[in-house]
């Protein structure tokens, strides 16, 4: 198999624009994660992505991956287009926002290629957090209230999450509390995008590492996710990967009833979600593609989630066999 890796943001995504360093690091630990699993598989030929301004993977000099250094002023749709006979599988980690995920989804599904990727549907609709939460709420699926912000509408009195309708992690997540923040929030939105609203939900933030296939969803576990405020924005600072084993059952029937909703979800996805003070859980929103927690999973449980992706573009369906059980800290920032 000759796979291609395109992290987007060290990959070259932002070769011609400065790099986004709230998301870098991030992107960093995700490439070297998935280039650890792909390290040890045999007959697979890996091609890296990798933008110039960015520090190599690793020091490993395994002879199966290979770089396609990225330089500035270079094209990527064009350069990738010219470059299509090198590779037969996509495995694209990239953010949603600006439909950036959708739009090379769309790009690498024209060249027909393999992508490890949800279908094209799947992506279009999980990237607007807004239709995500109305689509689980006729399911019956808790999710926390969203509500489309409308700058022209005085907002109540009490704590709200400001948030873009499609952004990634905590990039343009704000909390407004007191009076002079929400002005100073409001002066930093960024006019062209769409902004929701939903009410401050106390309790603690996790995530859901989880693969589907055909319909079905693969509990794998639940990282809890160590977020700070900065200036009213939020950060994610850290994710313990592993948690929570003793509500395997709980988690499990959540994904899968996720699963039904979305149907068109495969490979790797990340289920974002708040568990009240009163045990309730309330879905964020969902990542269809890897994310920070993966970076920890391996090391915490013996999974190479890799291996088990591949698989199933081969129509085999994931069996989790786990080797180790305890918790691991990934830092972000």
């Amino acid at each position: 198999m000759r796979l291609l890796v395109f992290e987007f943001i060290t990959g070259g995504g932002f070769i011609n624009q400065p790099l986004p360093q709230s998301l870098l690091q991030e992107g960093y630990l995700m490439r070297n994660a998935l280039l650890d699993d792909l390290c040890v598989l045999n007959d697979l030929e890996v091609l890296v992505l990798h933008d110039e301004r960015v520090a190599f993977a690793s020091e490993t000099n395994n002879e199966c991956i290979s770089y396609l250094t990225i330089s500035e002023g270079s094209d990527m749709q064009q350069l990738l287009s010219e470059k299509s006979n090198l590779y037969d599988v996509v495995w694209l980690i990239a953010p949603e926002t600006d439909g950036i995920l959708a739009c090379w989804a769309q790009f690498f599904n024209k060249q027909g290629k393999q992508i490890c990727l949800s279908g094209q549907d799947a992506i279009d609709l999980c990237q607007d957090k807004l239709a995500t939460f109305d689509s689980f709420k006729k399911a019956g699926i808790a999710c926390v209230p969203s509500f489309l912000f409308d700058p022209n509408v005085v907002i109540k009195s009490g704590s709200w999450v400001l948030k873009a309708n499609n952004s990634v992690g905590c990039d343009e997540v704000y909390l407004l509390q007191e009076e002079q923040h929400r002005e100073k929030v409001l002066a930093r939105l960024i006019p062209e995008h769409r902004y929701i609203l939903q009410p401050y939900v106390s309790g603690k933030v996790f995530s859901l590492s989880c693969l589907f296939y055909q319909g079905q969803a693969f509990f794998i576990c639940c990282n809890e996710q160590q977020m700070k405020i900065e200036q009213q924005q939020f950060v994610l600072s850290a994710c313990r990967v592993n948690m929570q084993a003793g509500k395997f059952e709980q988690y499990q029937q959540l994904c899968q009833s996720i699963a039904v909703v979305i149907p068109q979800l495969f490979g790797y996805i990340g289920i974002d979600f708040i568990e009240t003070e009163a045990g309730e859980n309330l879905i964020l929103e969902i990542n269809p593609r890897l994310t920070s927690s993966y970076a920890g999973i391996n090391a915490a449980t013996g999974l190479n989630v890799a291996e088990l992706v591949l698989a199933m573009l081969d129509h085999k369906t994931p069996i989790l066999k786990k080797t180790k059980s305890q918790s691991v800290l990934v830092y972000i920032n």
